[in-house]
Order: structure tokens, then C-alpha cells, then sequence
């Protein structure tokens, strides 16, 4: 009787102790967090770990504080206002950004050509055209909102800018920006 009393205490005692969590909601915890961390690293967000919080994005934002008449061709877009500036790349004083690391970048611009008139500008890198736009307002009394994406690859210390590749340009400064993100 006594052996049947302390197989039973002993049972009891092994079935408390699996290594179950007492907290069942912390095993799913820990699971969801393995599936994030795993998708984290497949997608590229970070390179080992999901907790790397130690790169600062590079970014800008900038726009347009007044409008250009009569901008000649290769002349360059000051877009004066600066929204963000994101690692600090960005140049209010000249339009122009530099790059603070090699990479694949994003850039966005957006261009309101006068009543009537054009506004044909490029994405220049290093003073070389890399993409254009052609916002050409028309014979209408209207406004011409144009706007281009780019994505490309730069070298640390490359310069990239709004620039006119067939002038005269005539742009309104209302809703005329321009921004950039590495990736």
C-alpha cells in the first residue's frame, strides 16, 4: 500500500512538473514573436535580428516655396522648404542631395506647370539626366500637376537634383515638391 501511495504521489508530481509554461499565453507569445523575427529577416527588414533599431533612415522631403519664371535648360529647381531631412542629405540652399552612403534610392517629384506653359524637368544625378518629365500645361486656362518616380542605385557622395532639360520652365510653387528614401 505504501509503494501503490508513493507511485501515485510520484505520478502526480511528474505530470505537474512537463515542462509546460504556466502561462500557456507565453508559449504562443514567444512562437509569434520566433514567426515575426523569421519574417523580418526573410523580407530583408533587418539583417539578423528584428530588435536592430540602430540605422537611421535616410529621407527628405522639400518643396517649393515660390515660383520659377523662365528657368533656362540645366538650370536646377531650389525646392527651399524642407519638410524632413533624414540623415541630412538634403541641401535647401542649393536643391541638391547628396548621398551619405551607397544604395539603392527612391526619388519623387512633382511639378506644376504655369497656365499654358511647360515645365520639362529631370532627375539628374552628378549633373547627368536620369529621368524625365514633361508637364506641359496645354492651351487651357488650367494648371498641369506632373509627377515622376525614379529609383536608382548611387554611389556614396553622388548628387542628384531637379534640373530643366528643355527650357524655359515655368513652374508654380504650389504642390511642387520633391523627396527622396534609400531603401
Amino acid at each position: 500500500m505504501l509503494l501503490a501511495l508513493a507511485f501515485l504521489w510520484l505520478s502526480v508530481f511528474w505530470a505537474q512538473c512537463e515542462k509546460v509554461s504556466p502561462k500557456p499565453g507565453l508559449k504562443l507569445f514567444r512562437e509569434d514573436y520566433k514567426s515575426v523575427q523569421e519574417t523580418c529577416i526573410a523580407v530583408g527588414f533587418v539583417k539578423n535580428s528584428c530588435r536592430n533599431d540602430t540605422k537611421i533612415g535616410i529621407a527628405f522631403d522639400a518643396r517649393l516655396g515660390k515660383g520659377i519664371r523662365n528657368l533656362a535648360t540645366k538650370g536646377r529647381v531650389v525646392f527651399d522648404i524642407v519638410n524632413l531631412n533624414q540623415g541630412s542629405g538634403y541641401d535647401a540652399s542649393t536643391g541638391v542631395f547628396t548621398a551619405p552612403s551607397g544604395g539603392i534610392y527612391v526619388f519623387e517629384w512633382t511639378i506644376i506647370a504655369w497656365e499654358g506653359l511647360y515645365a520639362l524637368t529631370a532627375l539628374a544625378v552628378n549633373d547627368q539626366f536620369k529621368s524625365w518629365s514633361y508637364c506641359y500645361a496645354g492651351k487651357s486656362n488650367n494648371w498641369r500637376s506632373c509627377s515622376k518616380l525614379s529609383i536608382l542605385k548611387l554611389h556614396k557622395r553622388d548628387k542628384v537634383g531637379i534640373a530643366v532639360f528643355n527650357g524655359p520652365a515655368d513652374i508654380h510653387h504650389h504642390y511642387t515638391s520633391f523627396s527622396g528614401f534609400e531603401l
